[in-house]
């Protein structure tokens, strides 16, 4: 006779396989217009170029505070974030960049803890996505060079403001 088999744990191969999911057939497009059931502050689809176009603050809206909380919620490499916000504080309230308080590559550098190189694609990300133009300085001794100078771009502004009005203790005010 056989000795009876001692009960063991189940493996997962042991388990029964499942069958895949019967794919759906699409649905068919509704005759009937239904009005939309989106929250009023979901972002209408902009083109790239708009996108990052310099937004137009309002009388009451300061420069400096939304920059910085654009900067926060922007979904940028923290590097780009780092320069972002040390440029920041080189900015005038308009947030134009001195001619003589624009730093180059190595001082940044040195200010970041970064390498020279992070710096460069740094202020690459920040020009690629808006927040860092180059302006054509008119007048003084540097006038004929470019100048840099800080913005907000278009769509992170659109959603600052729609944070703003949705939720009445944010400080971005």
């Amino acid at each position: 006779m056989t000795a009876p088999a001692t009960p063991r744990t189940p493996s997962p191969g042991d388990l029964a396989r499942r069958r895949p999911p019967k794919p759906t057939p699409p649905r068919p497009a509704a005759a009937t217009h239904r009005p939309s059931t989106a929250p009023a502050t979901t972002p209408v689809p902009v083109a790239a170029v708009d996108a990052v176009s310099p937004g137009k603050l309002v009388r009451r809206e300061q420069f400096k505070k939304f920059f910085l909380y654009g900067l926060r919620i922007s979904r940028m490499h923290p590097h780009s974030r780092l320069v972002g916000h040390d440029l920041l504080w080189r900015a005038t309230n308009a947030g134009a960049i001195a001619p003589s308080r624009q730093p180059s590559v190595e001082m940044l550098a040195d200010h970041t803890g970064l390498d020279a190189r992070q710096i460069d694609v740094a202020l690459a990300n920040l020009r690629s996505r808006g927040w860092l133009v180059s302006r054509r300085i008119t007048e003084g001794p540097r006038a004929g060079r470019d100048g840099w100078g800080l913005a907000v771009p278009a769509v992170v502004l659109a959603e600052l403001r729609s944070r703003r009005s949705s939720d009445p203790m944010d400080h971005a005010r």
